[in-house]
């Protein structure tokens, strides 16, 4: 799969090669300080995203930092249960076995 997306600084916006349902009806990505609606899809760099600088590059780490944060959390969040799950598995497989008396 997509490892990541790095979209460079530019003068117009234009999402038309992104093909998810992550914009409104004005075609505006749907967010919460750059945490979209479709998992593993992120924005930064748009304008008034969390405060006045958010769209420039010296005032956009207080977003980037946001979501840096929000991406490493669900990562333990999916490892914990990841984790959680195979060793659930391992012991109803511990327990299940006929018991040999």
């Amino acid at each position: 799969g997509i490892g990541s997306i790095i979209w460079a600084t530019g003068f117009t916006v234009d999402y038309n090669w992104l093909k998810v349902d992550v914009f409104d009806e004005k075609g505006k990505p749907k967010h919460q300080r750059g945490v979209s609606t479709e998992p593993g899809i992120y924005f930064l760099g748009l304008p008034w995203q969390s405060r006045r600088g958010s769209s420039f590059i010296w005032g956009v780490w207080h977003d980037a930092q946001h979501v840096a944060d929000h991406i490493s959390t669900q990562r333990k969040y999916l490892a914990y249960h990841a984790s959680a799950k195979r060793e659930t598995k391992v012991a109803w497989k511990r327990t299940s076995r006929p018991r040999a008396d």
